[in-house]
């Protein structure tokens, strides 16, 4: 799950924060309102506001906020989560729908030393869930279980993401990173599914658990079984099926033998 030591992978200086009004979270998220009575609906709208806050592609520096005692919902955009350990990073990415509470962990207590690092890889929207928040969110417990299965789905993933890191060669391990991104930012075209996520080979290298190198040589030979190709514009085409628990990936005997 590691890779090299954390690297700035975006242009930008820190990401910048600002205030930019408020939400109604079920309007911006209708999925949380799933499970309020239909007759209630339009009361838990109009209740349950939050304040927004805009990122700036760039190092987000976390505050200290602990007002936000529920964390963060995110609204749009693109973040990166660092943990870095040994010199070490992992990496996982986070967009829309997802609740992160960024000060959390604190390492001091922890006999494991790291450091958790944030950054702002497309500009991203954050709903507040402050005190405020918190105690609105009281009177209506569907929308809280909704984000706690947001959290728990969050979870799940991260497990799937972990697994994956245990399959080798690392053509494997790419080709199912991508169908595990296009789940949430996959598109389906005539051509196949379009996964718009512009990530360096560094990036990737972080995500499969190896060096930039490795993925770069690994990702030629991807793009020749016509598995996974990489657009002119930087964003990724998936062709075939995703890949299931039994199956074997086809190219994967083909393309390394030929290598």
């Amino acid at each position: 799950m590691f890779f090299n030591s954390p690297v700035n992978r975006l242009a930008a200086g820190k990401g910048g924060l600002s205030i930019e009004g408020s939400v109604q979270i079920l309007k911006s998220d209708p999925e949380l309102g799933l499970r309020v009575p239909v007759t209630q609906i339009a009361d838990a709208r109009n209740q349950l506001v939050a304040r927004v806050k805009t990122l700036d592609p760039g190092r987000w520096e976390v505050p200290r906020d602990t007002t936000s005692r529920l964390g963060f919902l995110m609204l749009d955009g693109l973040l990166a989560r660092d943990v870095v350990l040994v010199g070490h990073t992992c990496t996982e990415l986070l967009g829309e729908g997802d609740v992160i509470q960024p000060w959390i962990p604190s390492t001091d207590d922890g006999l494991v030393r790291y450091r958790v690092l944030w950054h702002v890889l497309a500009p991203s929207r954050l709903a507040v869930l402050d005190e405020t928040f918190a105690r609105t969110l009281a009177e209506w417990p569907q929308v809280m279980s909704m984000l706690l299965e947001r959290a728990i789905r969050r979870t799940l993933r991260m497990s799937v993401h972990q697994a994956l890191l245990q399959l080798s060669p690392v053509e494997t391990r790419l080709v199912v990173l991508f169908w595990h991104l296009a789940e949430r930012w996959g598109r389906v075209t005539p051509d196949g599914i379009s996964v718009k996520l512009r990530m360096s080979h560094e990036l990737l290298g972080q995500l499969v658990g190896c060096r930039r190198a490795s993925v770069t040589t690994a990702l030629h030979r991807v793009d020749d079984s016509g598995l996974v190709t990489r657009r002119t514009d930087g964003t990724w085409l998936l062709r075939g099926s995703p890949p299931d628990e039994l199956a074997e990936i086809s190219w994967q005997r083909s393309a390394l033998a030929a290598g």
